[in-house]
């Protein structure tokens, strides 16, 4: 791994910064790369693996669905990239808002993950599920579906 730059020249060691630069950048506009954004990644990933499996499971794999998935993530990043800016406007010091965006989306990513695995046939609590079935009732503004 040392000998990176040595095997590709001054090519790979271009290509190398470009991808760093980029890294940097990224990091910077989601508020910099903690534990936190780190969870957030990794739920995001899970999700998606999950989802992937699921829908080969039920041979109902749809590329139209895939896009709109993966539009949703990159959607959840600007909302932290949101937050960032807001809490820079605020002018608080600390991340708060860009926290509590994490924390929401964390939530859901991981009542996506209890939902997907079990369909893979995961075994989780009772309650969990329960609970994942009362919330599937309800919508987005917490009001109870018919």
């Amino acid at each position: 791994m040392g000998n990176l730059f040595w095997n590709y020249g001054a090519k790979g060691a271009g290509i190398s910064a470009s991808v760093a630069a980029a890294g940097t950048f990224l990091a910077s506009l989601l508020g910099g790369w903690d534990f936190m954004m780190k969870a957030l990644i990794w739920a995001m990933a899970l999700d998606v693996l999950l989802g992937l499996l699921c829908g080969a499971k039920s041979r109902s794999l749809d590329s139209h669905i895939m896009l709109w998935g993966g539009i949703n993530k990159v959607l959840v990043l600007a909302f932290v990239g949101f937050g960032v800016v807001l809490d820079r406007a605020i002018g608080m010091g600390e991340p708060y808002i860009r926290t509590a965006v994490i924390c929401f989306y964390l939530g859901r990513e991981g009542l996506s993950i209890i939902e997907n695995s079990a369909k893979l046939g995961i075994p989780w609590p009772g309650f969990l599920i329960a609970l994942l079935g009362q919330l599937k009732k309800q919508g987005n503004d917490g009001v109870q579906k018919k």
